[in-house]
């Protein structure tokens, strides 16, 4: 009955012709850029306004307000790009105290994009958009429920974030996608000539040069999805599998891409302060054997899976709609699955147990989320494919008024850090106290101890 009332004659012909494709997609955007302005303004406001959050913001006010950056001590991945590109961009168009919301806001606007050009490639342009509806939904679902079962911390407050390695992951992923479509075609003869393949591989370089020198994190995981799915690509019989390059040619050029790009961090690295993650590895394994790194290492595993268990129920019951529902997972999102898992824990136990020491740094599983995500969604595009897309836009609107109603913590947030006078404050005030004063209060960070702390921090005490 719902589908003979909702799905008209009008939206039937009209709607779903191409011609009114591209409104129908505007539409969606519009609706959901406000939902996930009213999510970061309300749910995830906290953790999005939070010390490490605003390193991005603090770090363009400083660049535009003529103090430079070399008073930074910048983190080990400095996400210049696309965090900060994009960053500077929205900091000539919006006030300053919404930067960190409206970047969530166009990050996602940008994601739900990239999803529906890489879907176009499969499925057509309405089930495109069906796919993006369950995608919005399970987000904004799981958010509340996120929120209602006090999570801690919020696991998908990582889609709207930036500086924490989900832009990256977003802007590898898409040009992982966008490599494999091309090289598929080249194979087919759709490009022509190798010279146009040759200039699309000269920017894809350059792209992928850019996220390794912002984020090495973020390009290995996109490199390790594009070996995965290639892996399995060329095996295939048929015409639609990528082109096999030869195993000394594909080994020629990462050298050469991690070499140079090595060097290239090397220089970076000595010009501005970046930490030397491998150097604080080495020396944090160079005095454990070889027992001992194994039992920190499965007891810090152990440790995450028991604050999951109790303080993520979000994210337990996400893990077992999954499991219920990963047979009908397209075939490249169970192989990323199945590869990733492990992959992520391991660099979990490297990076937050040995390298910098995080209790609970779920960030890093960030990318189990996404393509969990884009599996359920695409398992009911197939198996609800006749949702109404008037329904769509009244769900959406709905949406809109209940996520509206939540409590705005703006204001108070706001009022509590500029009313803090101590010259001398911990790493969880210092940025906080600076965003909100626009950085007319510049407090000096310290540690337990009372000495300065020098973790991604802006202050000016450089020796």
């Amino acid at each position: 009955m719902l589908d003979r009332f909702f799905q008209s004659i009008f939206v039937s012909k009209w709607f779903r012709t191409e011609k009114y494709q591209q409104f129908l997609l505007f539409s969606f955007l519009i609706l959901t850029s406000i939902i996930n302005f009213l999510l970061c303004e309300t749910i995830y406001f906290q953790p999005l306004h939070s010390a490490d959050q605003l390193y991005s913001p603090l770090v363009i006010l400083d660049v535009f307000s003529g103090k430079g950056i070399k008073h930074w001590y910048f983190p080990p991945s400095p996400y210049f790009f696309p965090d900060l590109v994009l960053m500077s961009v929205l900091y000539f168009l919006i006030p300053f105290l919404y930067l960190p919301t409206v970047y969530g806001m166009v990050q996602m606007g940008f994601v739900t994009l990239g999803i529906y050009w890489v879907l176009n490639e499969f499925l057509s342009k309405h089930q495109s958009l069906l796919f993006l509806f369950y995608f919005q939904t399970f987000i904004i679902i799981f958010s509340v429920l996120s929120s209602l079962l006090n999570d801690n911390p919020l696991p998908f407050v990582y889609f709207f974030t930036n500086a924490h390695h989900s832009t990256g992951f977003f802007f590898s992923f898409f040009l992982v996608s966008v490599l494999g479509f091309n090289l598929r075609k080249q194979n087919w003869g759709v490009y022509g000539n190798k010279r146009n393949l040759i200039l699309r591989l000269f920017f894809y370089w350059i792209g992928f040069s850019i996220l390794y020198l912002s984020d090495r994190y973020s390009f290995c995981i996109g490199f390790l999805c594009f070996m995965t799915v290639y892996h399995f690509e060329i095996r295939k019989k048929n015409s639609r599998r990528l082109p096999k390059v030869l195993g000394w040619k594909l080994n020629f050029i990462i050298l050469m891409f991690l070499l140079l790009n090595e060097l290239t961090f090397y220089g970076i690295k000595h010009t501005l302060q970046i930490p030397n993650s491998f150097g604080i590895l080495l020396k944090s394994l160079s005095d454990k054997s070889a027992d001992r790194i194994f039992f920190l290492s499965y007891t810090y595993l152990f440790d995450v899976s028991k604050h999951i268990f109790y303080q993520n129920g979000s994210l337990l019951l996400l893990i077992s709609f999954c499991l219920f529902t990963v047979s009908k997972f397209p075939f490249r999102i169970r192989i990323l699955l199945l590869t990733l898992i492990p992959v992520l824990l391991l660099l979990l136990i490297v990076v937050g147990r040995f390298t910098y020491l995080h209790p609970y740094p779920i960030r890093y599983l960030f990318p189990i989320w996404f393509l969990c995500f884009l599996g359920l969604s695409w398992f009911l595009q197939t198996v609800c494919n006749r949702f109404p897309i008037s329904l769509i836009f009244a769900s959406f609107a709905l949406w809109i008024l209940v996520l509206s109603s939540f409590p705005k913590p703006r204001q108070a947030v706001a009022e509590s850090f500029l009313t803090v006078t101590k010259q001398k404050v911990s790493y969880d005030f210092e940025k906080p106290i600076r965003f909100w004063s626009e950085g007319k209060k510049e407090p000096f960070p310290i540690d337990n101890q009372g000495k300065p702390y020098r973790w991604i921090t802006g202050a000016f005490h450089t020796p």
